[in-house]
């Protein structure tokens, strides 16, 4: 996701790539090389060598996100951390804090409120094309060896698929249906790490009453051509990779809709709009509390896995937190870049 970024900014008519901070050497020599940028070892370094900028992008595993996000805040840059914002709530309404302390901009990552089928999906629905939804179903499973990533150290990441494919997922159903009620985490055999799930279903009620299920794997692929399938009285409808389609209840034929899925350009609009906040043009198309509320979905999940149970989010259980915090092992490692740009 780094090197996506960094092209992206790279491209941006209106964006200027100026550093990429990564611990490994031979990664910045390699990123400043491709992308003619600046290069630093660490946060503490780019700030020590006075480097200012308006705008960083945090691409590093989700443990080290509270710390880097905290120091760029702290230096009034105005900060996009990729999710999960936080590890856990606790540390994410912190980071908030921070930010409004120092008057910037913290905002996650939520790549899929910029694809434009996603977009057009949601006013279908509110326009009432579909009739009352009901049920729905995510399939964001694809087979990708992790044996030799940092996603399969826990002290790292934080968590597996859940944590990896999890906050994304989540967030679209939010944007689509609503908040999220209730959850119950199911966890597939293990196949590619002891350590960390890479299968996982989740059952989900919103507070609108919608049921769902979201399938998440490394280890498994989706076939289909689609991501999100949607169920209403009048209606269904599939959000796809390369093109999305409704058929209103009796039509015999469906209905194309939007232009498929692209990284790039979804982190472009995305990009974009984020400095628009900073500018004050736009509101943020994501809320602070839709934010920690992903945070509380994720960790609420793993409650679920930890415990079989049906849980309510926000249902708290300090003792299970605790417990979670204990289990990762505190790291200073960073692999993977923050980018620094300005517009």
């Amino acid at each position: 996701m780094g090197h996506c970024y960094a092209t992206v900014i790279h491209n941006h008519p209106h964006m200027s790539l100026e550093a990429v901070i990564d611990p490994n050497p031979e990664a910045a020599k390699a990123f400043r090389h491709s992308f003619r940028c600046k290069s630093y070892g660490s946060v503490e370094d780019c700030l020590a060598a006075g480097h200012q900028a308006e705008g960083a992008v945090i691409c590093t595993p989700p443990a080290s996100h509270a710390e880097i996000a905290t120091q760029l805040l702290e230096n009034r840059t105005h900060t996009l951390c990729e999710p999960p914002l936080a590890l856990d709530p606790e540390s994410a309404e912190k980071m908030k804090e921070t930010a409004r302390r120092c008057a910037a901009t913290l905002m996650m990552g939520s790549k899929f409120r910029f694809v434009a089928d996603v977009i057009q999906a949601r006013g279908l629905i509110q326009a009432g094309i579909l009739g009352h939804v009901l049920e729905f179903e995510g399939d964001f499973r694809e087979t990708v060896d992790m044996t030799s990533r940092w996603n399969v150290q826990p002290e790292l990441s934080g968590g597996g698929v859940l944590m990896d494919s999890g906050p994304l997922a989540v967030d679209v159903v939010r944007y689509l249906f609503g908040p999220i009620q209730a959850i119950r985490a199911e966890e597939g055999r293990r196949v590619q790490s002891r350590e960390v799930e890479d299968t996982v279903r989740l059952e989900l009620s919103t507070e609108p009453g919608i049921l769902g299920t979201l399938h998440l794997s490394w280890a498994l692929k989706n076939n289909g051509e689609d991501y999100f399938r949607i169920y209403g009285t009048q209606g269904n409808m599939c959000i796809g990779w390369r093109k999305s389609f409704y058929r209103p209840t009796g039509a015999a034929d469906w209905i194309h809709f939007g232009e498929g899925y692209s990284t790039q350009k979804a982190l472009g609009l995305q990009l974009s709009h984020f400095m628009d906040v900073v500018s004050g043009e736009e509101v943020p198309e994501i809320t602070a509390e839709e934010e920690l509320a992903s945070v509380r979905v994720i960790e609420t999940a793993y409650r679920s896995l930890a415990t079989g149970r049906h849980m309510h989010i926000g249902a708290a259980d300090p003792d299970a937190a605790r417990a979670r915090k204990l289990s990762l092992i505190s790291s200073s490692a960073k692999p993977f870049p923050t980018w620094i740009f300005n517009r």
